[in-house]
């Protein structure tokens, strides 16, 4: 992706969320760790989603991130001054997250960019009542948590300046990442 491109693409994103910012990343440079699938068991939502753990299909994910040219971290972040409005906020930016990779995926796919992927922040939450009992209600909307690959957000983040800081009650990001092969 050219200058001219990239500008067009981030004038894109900031045109459909105000809020975002956009880093642009090598694929490659991602940190991938068993400790951080861990996690996922200790989700209340493990096995109950059907983008996440145990759920995900069987692939080297380090692999395919790998296989592609290029990525963009897309981060949101909201300064919390209303302790009664974090539950909302946390679940509100992770659906407002998910809306905007998948426009910045349609994005791509209009612009020569025809396997683009995103992954987002934390489980999938489209559904408002849950994931379906037997399959995924929304099959071609929903997304994988970079999480549920394995991929250490905070230190990969980490690497092009994105400081993720715990706990989150004051200040909440939302990472998310954007991947497409260059043509």
């Amino acid at each position: 992706m050219n200058k001219s491109e990239r500008d067009a693409f981030l004038e894109f994103m900031k045109d459909k969320c105000e809020i975002a910012e956009g880093v642009f990343i090598d694929p490659k440079e991602l940190i991938f760790e068993e400790n951080v699938k861990m996690n996922c068991y200790y989700c209340g939502r493990y096995n109950n989603n059907w983008r996440c753990p145990p759920n995900l299909p069987n692939i080297d994910y380090e692999r395919m991130v790998q296989e592609y040219d290029s990525g963009c971290f897309v981060v949101l972040s909201f300064d919390i001054t209303d302790k009664t409005m974090y539950t909302e906020i946390r679940n509100e930016s992770s659906v407002m997250l998910h809306r905007l990779l998948l426009e910045l995926e349609k994005w791509m796919w209009n612009n020569n960019s025809s396997n683009a992927i995103s992954f987002g922040a934390g489980s999938c939450k489209l559904c408002r009542g849950g994931c379906g009992k037997d399959k995924c209600n929304n099959p071609y909307l929903s997304r994988s948590p970079l999480e549920a690959i394995g991929v250490n957000v905070v230190k990969s983040a980490g690497k092009y300046g994105i400081d993720i800081k715990f706990p989150t009650d004051n200040h909440l990001m939302r990472v998310g990442l954007l991947l497409w092969q260059e043509d």
